[in-house]
């Protein structure tokens, strides 16, 4: 065999495609999506403690209108009797409270609380959990009735999770 020969059969033998990804690729892939992750989970805890604060300041929210009914009617003191103002406030697992009217609530439950009795400029407050956003929990969430009978919601929440129906108030 001749040296050209004998170089085309080792050049046959030898010859193979090379497939996958090279570790400088990865690496990059890799880095890509640590940059990405760095960005996305703050964002999304945000998002979620927003979610948390909006719905308790909703759940508090809808106790107004029987606080007003209440008002109005002149049942002014917290029970189940009558001529009392019972709430009907529902346990959330977001809230730190028992209810003011002696029902049994479930573990890990709780309701807003109510000033009793209630008068005009009476509020509607929350403790939040531990079972939330760890920025959120043991802060206050308040509804306050004006004498006028308009309502204002506070917090001690971050302004960054409250949304804009509801303001900031460091002293809660």
């Amino acid at each position: 065999m001749t040296t050209p020969q004998l170089l085309k059969k080792t050049q046959k033998c030898h010859s193979f495609t090379q497939s996958g990804f090279t570790l400088i690729e990865l690496m990059i892939v890799v880095a890509v999506i640590g940059i990405l992750a760095a960005i996305a989970i703050p964002q999304y805890q945000i998002y979620i403690g927003k979610t948390q604060a909006t719905r308790v300041i909703s759940e508090l929210g809808q106790l107004r209108l029987t606080v007003e009914e209440c008002i109005q009617t002149g049942r002014t003191v917290i029970g189940l009797g009558t001529h009392k103002c019972d709430p009907r406030a529902s346990g959330s697992n977001l809230i730190i409270g028992g209810s003011q009217v002696g029902v049994v609530l479930p573990n890990n439950m709780g309701v807003a609380q109510l000033s009793n009795p209630l008068i005009l400029t009476t509020s509607i407050t929350a403790t939040v959990s531990t079972q939330v956003n760890p920025r959120l929990a043991g802060k206050k969430i308040k509804w306050l009735r004006s004498s006028t009978g308009s309502w204002s919601c506070s917090s001690n929440i971050e302004a960054l999770y409250l949304p804009n129906s509801c303001a900031y108030d460091a002293s809660l």
